[in-house]
């Protein structure tokens, strides 16, 4: 298995050639799968003509089907993970059918640590609820997974806001990547990215001296991560 590379697959592909124990923090942000929410809901739970639109993802499955297909990621995530590894796993609550889904059920291991993104701003409007403006990022780990020391007083809740000026449409902060990043794996460690996007994971690890494997459908979006890398390789610097 190359490291420091993003492989033009799909992500059960990239780990069926991984061996047991390999990496030290699997770091991702899959699709939310809102298109299936029905209009109206909340939450960021989208209309079917509003859906977050990836190249090659539709994200539209039947509920019962991406409960599925999240649980056979988990189980490979700590397949690949060591001792010492941990997820961090962000999603999106929703609103549907006016209950609260803070998408636990996604989940099949028993989670270490919720964070509470702030996002710093509303994101979503209804009449019939307060304006979120949070994500969430669990945290599930191997038995001997332990943070850092020196950032044990992050604390629970991150306020960091969106990258806005990406050419993607769901990409997460590089504030947010590098304080996963920093805080949960050491200088050499592997990280790798299931649904690397627009290759911040990437940055983050070239940034802070780590290795990073990321898996990613489109070509779209792994031109975008090879555009965003090319001046940390080149310069060492970052933007």
């Amino acid at each position: 298995m190359e490291i420091n590379k993003i492989y033009n697959e799909d992500c059960m592909d990239t780990m069926s050639r991984m061996p047991d124990c390999f990496v030290d923090l699997v770091f991702t942000s899959p699709p939310y799968n809102l298109g299936n929410s029905k209009k109206g809901s909340f939450y960021g739970g989208k209309g079917k003509g509003d859906r977050i639109k990836y190249d090659d993802h539709n994200d539209d499955m039947p509920t019962d089907k991406y409960i599925e297909w999240q649980h056979l990621l988990f189980k490979e995530w700590m397949r690949i993970l060591k001792p010492t590894g941990s997820i961090f796993y962000n999603h999106k609550p929703r609103i549907l059918n006016g209950v609260y889904d803070d998408r636990k059920n996604l989940i099949p291991f028993p989670i270490r640590q919720e964070i509470i993104w702030d996002r710093c701003g509303m994101v979503n409007f209804s009449g019939g609820f307060f304006a979120p403006n949070t994500e969430k990022i669990y945290i599930v780990a191997k038995p001997e997974w332990r943070p850092n020391k020196e950032f044990l007083g992050l604390g629970e809740v991150w306020r960091i806001p969106p990258d806005v000026n990406i050419d993607h449409p769901a990409p997460f902060p590089l504030a947010l990547a590098q304080r996963i990043i920093v805080s949960s794996t050491n200088e050499g460690d592997i990280v790798y990215d299931p649904f690397m996007g627009s290759g911040t994971t990437a940055m983050a690890c070239l940034k802070y001296k780590r290795n990073y494997i990321g898996s990613e459908l489109t070509e779209r979006y792994i031109q975008l991560s090879n555009k965003r890398l090319s001046p940390i390789l080149t310069q060492g610097v970052i933007f």
